[in-house]
Order: C-alpha cells, then sequence, then structure tokens
C-alpha cells in the first residue's frame, strides 16, 4: 500500500478501534450501557420509534427532541428490524461518521498537521458524553455528525465563496436542527459568516434563502407544537423548557456559560499546560490584557455561584463528572473551590486562544454562538457542554502546541482518564 492511501485509510481506521471495542465487549450491543442518561433511550427515544413505526405523528410523541432521529431509525427499523441491539449498532455506526465528520473538520478548517488533528479527534471520541452515547439510543451524537459537516462547509464557503457549498452547509444545518433543536446556534454562525465573506448582492441573496429554507422545517414544527417541543413530550427532559409543555424558558442563567468556562479551562490546562497562563509560543501577552477575562471570570461567578445540585425529583439540577468532583472541595462564596479555580484559567484560556485565532475566525464565532444559546437552557448537564468544549479547543489549536513530545503528555491524560472513566461503568 502507497504512502498516500495509508494516509488516507489509517486515521479511519484508528478512530474505529474504539468502536470495535465497545462493541465487542457490549456482546455485540445485545447489553445496554448504563451511562450518562441511558434511561431517556427507553423512556423517550425508543417508544418514538416504535410509534412512528406504527404511523408517523409530528404533531405528538414522547421525545422531546425533533424528530429526524426518530424518522431515520424507523426507517433503518423497517428494513433491518427493530431489535435493540440493531438500532444501537446503526447508532454506533452513526457516530463513528460523527468522529470522521469532525476529522475531516480539523483537517480543513485548521492548519493542524494529520497526525495532529488525529490525536484531537480521538480525544474528542473518547469523551464519555460522546463515546458513551455512541451504544444507547441518544440523538446527541447524529447531531454532532451533521453539526461538522455544516462548520465544515461554512469554512469551506469563506474560501471558494460558492452558493452550491453554502447551500450544503444549510443543508446538514437543517439536518442538525430537525435532530436537536439545542443546534439552532449553527445559524447564527453560518448567518455570520454569509455576511461577512465578500460576495455578489445575487449570490448573498441565495445564501440568506437557503438558510432561511433551512430553518422552515423547525419554524413548521414550532408551530404546530405551540412550542419548542411536542405537546406530549415531558418537559423535564427539555433543558430549553419550564414545567408547561412546549413553553421556551422566561429567564436566562449565566450559570450554563459559567460552567461551559470551567469545562473549558480544566481541559486547557490538561492540553495547554503553562501555556494557559500566557506562555504562548508565538505571543506573550501584556499582563494587563489579561484584565479584561479576569474581570469576566469573577463576574460569572459573583452573579451565577457554581455549587453543585443534585437533580431532585420534578426539579432541574447539575449532572456530570465535574460537578461530582467540584462537591468534594470546600465551598467559597456560594462557588466549589474547584469553580473558582476553573473559571478564570477558563476565561484566560479562552481570551489567549481566541486572540490569537482571530476574533471573527470560524472556532471563535462557533464558541461565541453555543455560549450565548446555552443562556436559557436550565439543566446543567455536562453532557451538553462537553464534547463542544472539546471541538472549540481542537479548533483553536496549532501546529506548534503539539510538536513537542511533552505537548502530547496531555493528550495521552485525557484519554487514558476518559478511558479509565468508561471503564468505570463496566460493572454497573
Amino acid at each position: 500500500m502507497s504512502a498516500a492511501a495509508r494516509g488516507r485509510w489509517l486515521p479511519a481506521a484508528v478512530l474505529a478501534v474504539p468502536f470495535v471495542v465497545a462493541i465487542a465487549v457490549l456482546r455485540g450491543l445485545t447489553v445496554e450501557i448504563d451511562t450518562f442518561h441511558g434511561t431517556d433511550a427507553a423512556l423517550y427515544h425508543l417508544p418514538t420509534i416504535l410509534q412512528f413505526r406504527e404511523g408517523v405523528d409530528l404533531g405528538d410523541y414522547p421525545a422531546a427532541q425533533t424528530p429526524l432521529f426518530h424518522l431515520l431509525f424507523t426507517g433503518f427499523g423497517e428494513v433491518f428490524g427493530f431489535e435493540q441491539w440493531r438500532l444501537r449498532l446503526f447508532n454506533a455506526l452513526l457516530s463513528y461518521g460523527a468522529a470522521l465528520a469532525v476529522l475531516r473538520l480539523l483537517r480543513r478548517a485548521t492548519s493542524l498537521e494529520p497526525g495532529q488533528a488525529l490525536l484531537l479527534t480521538l480525544v474528542f471520541v473518547l469523551s464519555p458524553y460522546f463515546f458513551g452515547a455512541s451504544f444507547s439510543l441518544l440523538t446527541d451524537n447524529l447531531a454532532i455528525l451533521f453539526a461538522a459537516l455544516a462548520l465544515e462547509r461554512i469554512h469551506a464557503y469563506r474560501g471558494d465563496r460558492s452558493a452550491a457549498t453554502f447551500a450544503l452547509a444549510c443543508f446538514a444545518l437543517c439536518a442538525a436542527v430537525l435532530t436537536r433543536q439545542s443546534f439552532l446556534w449553527l445559524a447564527p454562525v453560518a448567518a455570520w459568516f454569509l455576511a461577512v465573506t465578500p460576495a455578489s448582492a445575487h449570490r448573498r441573496l441565495a445564501g440568506a434563502t437557503a438558510l432561511a429554507l433551512a430553518l422552515a422545517p423547525m419554524a413548521a414544527l414550532v408551530a404546530v407544537w405551540g412550542g419548542l417541543v411536542p405537546p406530549g413530550a415531558d418537559p423535564a427532559s427539555c433543558g430549553l423548557c419550564t414545567d408547561r409543555p412546549g413553553v421556551g424558558r422566561d429567564a436566562l442563567t449565566l450559570r450554563t456559560v459559567g460552567f461551559a468556562v470551567a469545562l473549558f479551562g480544566a481541559y486547557a490546562a490538561v492540553l495547554h499546560g503553562p501555556r494557559v497562563l500566557g506562555v504562548l509560543r508565538d505571543r506573550r501577552p501584556d499582563p494587563r490584557a489579561l484584565a479584561a477575562p479576569l474581570v469576566a471570570a469573577v463576574v460569572l461567578l459573583a452573579v451565577s455561584p457554581l455549587l453543585y445540585r443534585p437533580v431532585g425529583t420534578g426539579e432541574p439540577g447539575d449532572a456530570g463528572y465535574l460537578w461530582k468532583i467540584s462537591d468534594r472541595l470546600p465551598e467559597l462564596l456560594g462557588s466549589s473551590l474547584l469553580f473558582i479555580a476553573l473559571v478564570p484559567t477558563g476565561s484566560v484560556a479562552i481570551f489567549l486562544l481566541v486572540r490569537r485565532a482571530g476574533w471573527t475566525s470560524l472556532p471563535a464565532v462557533y464558541l461565541g454562538a453555543f455560549l450565548a444559546a446555552a443562556l436559557p437552557v436550565s439543566l446543567v448537564y455536562q453532557k451538553y457542554f462537553d464534547p463542544f468544549v472539546l471541538l472549540a479547543l481542537a479548533l483553536l489549536a496549532r501546529p506548534q502546541d503539539l510538536r513537542r513530545r511533552g505537548d502530547l503528555a496531555g493528550v495521552a491524560v485525557l484519554c487514558v482518564a476518559f478511558v479509565a472513566y468508561a471503564l468505570s461503568f463496566s460493572g454497573d
């Protein structure tokens, strides 16, 4: 096999290994893994798939998410059967496709070398909140697949300014939103780059039309439902909902933003080490420049302190390993000491890495849109933030960050920690 052929197939083979191993450990997915929010599969998603098997009614079904996942799996079941192991295997295949889509995004939208892009994609894949969802009937990874494709096409549009390229981005955006309505943050990303990319008035009009058409199916569903979720769905399973089905929240919270920033700080500290504190090889920032992100961190913690609130009966709460770790540390000024350390770290890391990439770069706009979309989310579950924070860090990475042997220690630490965490569920 030629070197070029190995370069094409080796990354795909490496990314396939974790999926193949997990499928074997779970006995061909005949065994359900009781991982993060895995009960949603039996409570909401499988019943919706089986309901669509008898007849599709988009106006009323158990799941709180938009219906593309369930429609796709219903079609798969009609051809291959509705045994749960078959449906889980299909989701594992789609999750593998999402891994390849993330690798493609990093290869095309960053200056990372092929091996570096592969390593950061592997970190993303092994993240418990992506990897665990790969082997159950959860909608997250299918939406991530479409989102990665949309972001890659948005990046491509910046280069070729092709109406067809932007139309493909809008098609993937539409599919992501129809899988999970929370992926509406893709719309402002697409709109921003449509607006700032030089193009003729005719091409801008064509792009705006494509974006409007991409959002039209979601708008139609909202009109039918009278809100963001089907009337028959459990609003407690939707982070955007109140106690009334289909009604959006009437309050915003910085708690979600603070948690996302803390998570960014945790992963950035492991991946970048001393560079999080400003020791970037290509630029040493003026210490005075760090005042703004540090003040922002103080405001986040002052307005919305971060202290673990376990999920209670009928009450929104917190979930995820970072919350559990924080609960083991003392409280200060209403926040866990862990978050008092991580929020400033994350704020500084975001400032440094985004400034290096450019305030209007794809990762900067993507991260900003995602954080803004988190403002109305009531359920601060780590699974809603983890993959997107890791993706932002990967998009912000540069070749010089991963060239020395010591630079790879952070990647190794995260991979080992993620695998160890996954193994902790083997006895459940």
